[in-house]
Order: structure tokens, then C-alpha cells, then sequence
């Protein structure tokens, strides 16, 4: 699907409003102070759209975008030329086996991949073997909480079209699309086969994905958002701070929760590591996102960070 359909593929003008966004995440994961002159290497990059921009704009040394998808690459190259980042390089292969030696990156990242791979947890193993001691893992899950009523909607979409790629999307934008296929950007409609049309995701916890840091000898080291009550108002906070240079938002609840933090006393955000997520945390997060998760919302849940200490 992913060669026929690279994703994501935003604009230019998509980019910029979803960059201060990016800005918050690499602060709140930890990563901002440590991705100077880092070796850094994007898993599963696809376009490389979301995580190469953050790479040049916090000077790495060399980013590395790893892909299945040879269109997909060919996107993020040309995505390079267009940032003038003479520090990326691309590589096609498995994630199940990559080919670097243990030890390899500084900073290893890989966002919205794993689920979608047979064995996760493996993938996971695999993530870890080639962070640098002293390095860091960051990873985004889909979310078992939040994915509830978008599984059922994907279920009846998989019974209607079968296995034909083109046919899901045809059967979901009958089903679920909201705007005329002429008013979506190729963003959007790269976005609606991502949603839809993918033959296969597995969904998991906050617990279950701290877990597998622990068991992998990773400390906890940052969340986006952040797990933490008062570490999400200061990053909400930080973000009401950059809307004069970023005035337009991604979301309307985004910018509703901006604007209510901003009206909130300002707090300090921590320093890396953050505070662990209790149990309490947790549940509230998994409350709040199997409450987002009752209109069909895809894609919810924290992207997680954690230090290789053993």
C-alpha cells in the first residue's frame, strides 16, 4: 500500500503547521537537549516528512531514513533536496533485521511502524540492539483504548472490500469520509488509506509499552504528550507561547486546550527524565483516550522515550 500511497506527503505550508507541535514532542520526550550532532536513524521514515525537518532544525549530525518502501524513500529524498539536508541518507531493508552492528545511533526513532508489523515486541528488540549505550528509543503505538470504535468502523470497511487496497478506500470514504475528495490535500487523502486500508495493526497500552522498556534495560525517560498532569499543561503552555510565530493549530481541541492553559498560573516544565506515570496516570490517560476514541478518532495515544541504560 505504501508504495502506491506514501505517507504522509504534506505541503510545505502542512509542514509549518505542525512543526511547533514537533517542538513541543522533542522537548517533552527529552530528546531536545541530546539530538545535537546526534547519529539518528528514523525507522520505518516513510516520507520522512514528520521526523527529518526536527533532525535538521536541531542540527544532527546524521540522520538516517530506513524504509520498506522504495517510494516512500524516493518522497524522502526528494524531500531532503527541497531542505537543502546534506546530513540525511536512506537505506530500504527490514526492521526485523537491521543492518547495522550493535551500538550504531545515539538516537533511534520509530513512529506509528511497529504496529503494523507482525511481531512488535521483536521489532522493539531490534530498535534497542542498535541504540548506542546511554542512547535513546522513542516509539509511537496506536493505543488499545483509543482505537476501539475506529477497529469496528476498519472491521466493517475489511468484511465490505476485502483485501483490494482501492477497493477499502472506496468503501470507507462511502462510509466515513466527511469532505469532498476534491477539497482533501494529498496530506489528507494519503492520511485516509493510512487509516483504512492498511492490511494489518495491532493496538497496545501505556503499561504494556513500559513494560517492554523495562524488560529491554531502557529508564523512562520523556512522553508526547506528556503523561504527567502538570508536565501537559506546561507543554500546552509552551505551545500557546509560540502562536505568534505558529498562529494556526491542527487541531480545534488543540487550540481549545491552548487557550485554556494559557489562561491557567504558568508552571516550569521538568527536565528529562520525566517523572514516571503512576498508575493513576495511566488510567486516566486510557480514560481520556477511549473517551476520544467514541467518535471514531484515529491515531491517539503518547509517543514514549527511553534511555539505554543496560
Amino acid at each position: 500500500m505504501y508504495l502506491k500511497h506514501p505517507y504522509p506527503n504534506y505541503s510545505a505550508a502542512e509542514r509549518r503547521a505542525i512543526f511547533p507541535a514537533e517542538l513541543a514532542r522533542y522537548r517533552f520526550l527529552g530528546l531536545e537537549p541530546f539530538l545535537k550532532d546526534a547519529r539518528l536513524i528514523d525507522v520505518g521514515c516513510g516520507t520522512g516528512h514528520r521526523v527529518m525537518p526536527m533532525a535538521q532544525h536541531f542540527g544532527v549530525r546524521e540522520y538516517v531514513g530506513f524504509d520498506h518502501s522504495t517510494t516512500s524513500l524516493d518522497v524522502a529524498r526528494a524531500l531532503a533536496a527541497e531542505l537543502q539536508f546534506p546530513n540525511a541518507r536512506f537505506a530500504e531493508g527490514d526492521l526485523f533485521a537491521l543492518p547495522y552492528p550493535d551500538d550504531s545511533f545515539d538516537v533511534v526513532i520509530s513512529q506509528g511502524v511497529l504496529h503494523h508489523t507482525s511481531d512488535p515486541l521483536r521489532g522493539f528488540k531490534e530498535l534497542v540492539r542498535i541504540c548506542k549505550p546511554n542512547g535513546f528509543v522513542a516509539t509511537y503505538l496506536y493505543n488499545k483504548w483509543n482505537h476501539w470504535r475506529h477497529n469496528l468502523q476498519k472491521q466493517r470497511v475489511d468484511r465490505v472490500a476485502g483485501a483490494d487496497v482501492e477497493r477499502r478506500f472506496d468503501v470507507a470514504y462511502e462510509l466515513y469520509g466527511t469532505r469532498p475528495l476534491t477539497e482533501m490535500s494529498p496530506a489528507d487523502i494519503a492520511g485516509f488509506y493510512d487509516q483504512y486500508c492498511h492490511p494489518h495493526k495491532s493496538d497496545h497500552t501505556v503499561g504494556e509499552t513500559l513494560g517492554w522498556f523495562d524488560a529491554e534495560g531502557l529508564q523512562n525517560w520523556g512522553s508526547y504528550p506528556p503523561l504527567g498532569f502538570k508536565d501537559f499543561l506546561a507543554m500546552a503552555q509552551f505551545r500557546g507561547r509560540k502562536a505568534n510565530e505558529y498562529p494556526g493549530f491542527h487541531t480545534r481541541i488543540a487550540a481549545a486546550i491552548v487557550r485554556l492553559a494559557m489562561a491557567a498560573p504558568e508552571v516550569s516544565a521538568g527536565s528529562p527524565p520525566f517523572r514516571f506515570p503512576t498508575v493513576f496516570h495511566q488510567l486516566s490517560w486510557q480514560l481520556i483516550y477511549a473517551i476520544q476514541g467514541s467518535r471514531g478518532k484515529y491515531s491517539g495515544g503518547p509517543a514514549l522515550c527511553g534511555r539505554k541504560v543496560r
